[in-house]
């Protein structure tokens, strides 16, 4: 006596880079309602459409899944034996998708990764730290430096949270808000010998300077635009003014110091300026030359933007650094510090 046995898979399992979440949604739908209409319905899906799924599925099976009946689409037994399977991974993605950590600053540990330079340091992290401690003492932040070309990088691989600063290169493909606009001013010690009470251009020329230039910026194509200094350099180049660069560094901590017991003047953006402890024996003086304006912004990128905690943390820094100018009588107010959408494949 022969014993029939039932082939369930005759065909080795599919490929997991070939399965569509969609697909299984339209197979469970199929279960359910056993009618190629009503399953469509169910979908907001076409009857034409249903059918392509249909036959997607039966080649990734290699059964046909369901035949059809007079009273609708009957599962075949391998139909039947994984049904149970989908519907409970379909329902376990749901739940893990509606239960998405929600971000709590009284309780959160979380350490947030930062992207800025020495002088955002300067600018940003005091207000930043002391506003944490009061509203989210748990929470912690480490702060990188890396050279501008590897910044796309860093927030591709999730080793990043938020950028801040000038950083024209993250323009495309990332999320920013606008803060505030800055430009140019000039750091002289007082008792310079040659410049009094204003700075002329003939002095800002014939006198030496020292110049904070990034990691990466003389060397990098990504780099190079990518900075309040070398944006400057090439603003001054532009206009065929050229100066004796007598020093370079990496960082700005150095050069309030270098200003003060030297006679070498820096040109630095003027939001910085206020953010230096008092230092006596330093002077700030306007260029004697129009100086390009720039946009100070943060960045994020699109992995992040649902993120509750991202978005507590976006927050934070526009509440403390976000600024409107307030527009001349009679003039058009611009809007300032919106999310630029738009980003660029």
């Amino acid at each position: 006596m022969s014993t029939r046995r039932t082939i369930l898979n005759p065909l080795p399992p599919p490929e997991m880079s070939s399965l569509d979440l969609n697909l299984m949604k339209a197979f469970d739908a199929l279960m359910h309602d056993g009618n190629m209409t009503r399953a469509g319905l169910r979908l907001g899906l076409s009857q034409p459409s249903m059918s392509h799924a249909l036959n997607k599925l039966r080649k990734l099976a290699g059964d046909p899944l369901f035949v059809r009946v007079p009273t609708g689409m009957e599962p075949t037994p391998f139909a039947q034996h994984i049904a149970g399977t989908v519907r409970d991974g379909l329902a376990l993605l749901q739940g893990a998708l509606e239960r998405a950590p929600v971000f709590d600053v009284r309780s959160s540990n979380r350490s947030f990764q930062i992207l800025m330079s020495d002088l955002g340091e300067t600018v940003y992290l005091p207000r930043l730290m002391t506003r944490l401690q009061q509203v989210a003492p748990h929470v912690g932040l480490r702060v990188l430096q890396l050279p501008r070309e590897f910044y796309q990088d860093a927030f591709l691989s999730g080793q990043v949270d938020l950028a801040l600063g000038y950083l024209p290169a993250l323009n495309a493909g990332f999320y920013q808000q606008k803060l505030f606009e800055d430009t140019y001013a000039c750091l002289v010690r007082k008792s310079h010998p040659r410049v009094h009470g204003s700075l002329s251009l003939e002095q800002f020329v014939s006198e030496s300077h020292v110049l904070i230039e990034p990691a990466g910026s003389r060397y990098s194509r990504v780099a190079r635009p990518s900075s309040t200094v070398t944006l400057i350099e090439r603003h001054l180049e532009e206009l065929g003014v050229s100066r004796r660069i007598a020093l370079r560094v990496p960082h700005f901590m150095v050069v309030p110091q270098i200003v003060q017991q030297t006679d070498l003047l820096a040109t630095v953006p003027s939001s910085i300026l206020s953010f230096l402890p008092p230092m006596t024996g330093l002077k700030v003086m306007a260029l004697p030359l129009a100086t390009p304006r720039f946009e100070v912004k943060q960045f994020w990128h699109q992995r992040n933007h649902s993120d509750s905690g991202n978005q507590w943390l976006r927050r934070v820094v526009a509440d403390l650094f976000l600024h409107t100018p307030q527009p001349a009588r009679g003039a058009g107010r611009t809007p300032h510090g919106h999310i630029d959408f738009s980003r660029q494949p």
